[in-house]
């Protein structure tokens, strides 16, 4: 017996479907978070006793990986709308 479950079939119970569906809201809070945290490095990294050159450069990777990835869920959400449609 096969005990997969179908799209069809998540979709119609709420209990199986995440909150955030698409992931538009994750992604760009994230990426919001590591700009502001590159900010921050930047303007106060160096009172904090920590390596700047190396949290820059986190900060910054963080910030530009959001922005393909936000591309991404922000196409999904876009295909999914208009096959509903």
């Amino acid at each position: 017996m096969d005990a997969r479950l179908t799209i069809e079939q998540i979709e119609a119970d709420p209990a199986l479907r995440s909150r955030d569906d698409d992931g538009v809201a994750a992604i760009a809070i994230g990426t919001v978070l590591w700009i502001l945290a590159l900010v921050a490095v930047l303007v106060w990294g160096s009172t904090w006793g920590v390596d700047t050159e190396r949290w820059t450069l986190v900060c910054a990777i963080g910030a530009l990986l959001g922005i393909p990835g936000l591309a991404l869920v922000l196409g999904r959400r876009h295909r999914r709308r208009s096959r509903q449609s």
